[in-house]
C-alpha cells in the first residue's frame, strides 16, 4: 500500500477551497489541519487493511468515524453549520476517491 499523504493533502486542499467557495477563508486554517489529519488516518487505515489487521467493512467504519470527526471539528471551530461542512467534505472525498482507492487497492471511499 503506497499512499502519498502530501499528494493526498494537496488534492484535499484544492478540492476543499473549491467546495467551500466563499467560506474557504473562514475555514481554511481549521480545514487544513483536519485535512492533514484525515489524510494521515486514511494512510493508516489503508495500511491496516493491507496488513489484514481488519477487514474492508471495518476500514470503512473507521474512515466514516474520521470523516465525522473532521466535520464536527471544522463546524465547531467556525460559524458554519454541520450540513454545510458535511457537504464540502463530501465534495472533497469525491475528488480524492480514485486516488485513495487506487493507493489502498480497495474501494475504501
Amino acid at each position: 500500500m503506497s499512499l502519498n499523504v502530501d499528494a493526498l493533502f494537496g488534492q484535499m486542499v484544492a478540492a476543499g477551497s473549491q467546495a467551500f467557495g466563499d467560506g474557504w477563508a473562514q475555514v481554511e486554517t481549521f480545514a487544513k489541519l483536519e485535512f492533514r489529519t484525515l489524510a494521515e488516518r486514511i494512510k493508516d487505515i489503508g495500511a491496516g487493511l493491507a496488513n489484514n489487521d481488519f477487514d474492508l467493512a471495518t476500514a470503512k467504519m473507521l474512515l466514516a468515524m474520521q470523516v465525522n470527526l473532521a466535520v464536527a471539528a471544522i463546524a465547531g471551530a467556525t460559524t458554519l453549520v454541520i450540513l454545510a461542512v458535511e457537504a464540502a467534505i463530501n465534495a472533497v472525498l469525491a475528488v480524492i476517491r480514485g486516488f485513495v482507492n487506487a493507493a489502498v487497492g480497495a474501494v475504501l471511499l
